[in-house]
């Protein structure tokens, strides 16, 4: 599960990405303790994007025995990073 900033707005993408790394410790310590910052994530198409991400070893989407860990952990991940977004919104969306 990731979280992409790919902004056309290089000024944008940057303004963005700072916010989120400001809030770093409070997203890992409260939301997601496993979640990794790439600033500098190469894309398979070879674009340079900015992630966040957590990853979920030993299963896969195409393995139906492992869907429902998937899709558990796809649930409680996703759900972190929604009460994340929706408590530090204000933050995130400032125009500073």
């Amino acid at each position: 599960m990731s979280l992409d900033v790919d902004l056309e707005d290089i000024e944008k993408r940057i303004n963005l990405w700072e916010k989120l790394q400001g809030l770093r410790n409070i997203l890992k310590s409260e939301f997601l303790p496993g979640v990794i910052f790439d600033d500098s994530y190469l894309l398979d198409n070879k674009k340079e994007i900015s992630r966040i991400y957590v990853i979920k070893s030993d299963v896969s989407i195409h393995d139906k025995s492992s869907w429902q860990e998937t899709m558990q952990f796809f649930n409680e991940n996703m759900k972190a990073l929604e009460q994340f977004f929706e408590t530090y919104k204000e933050i995130i969306d400032s125009q500073d």
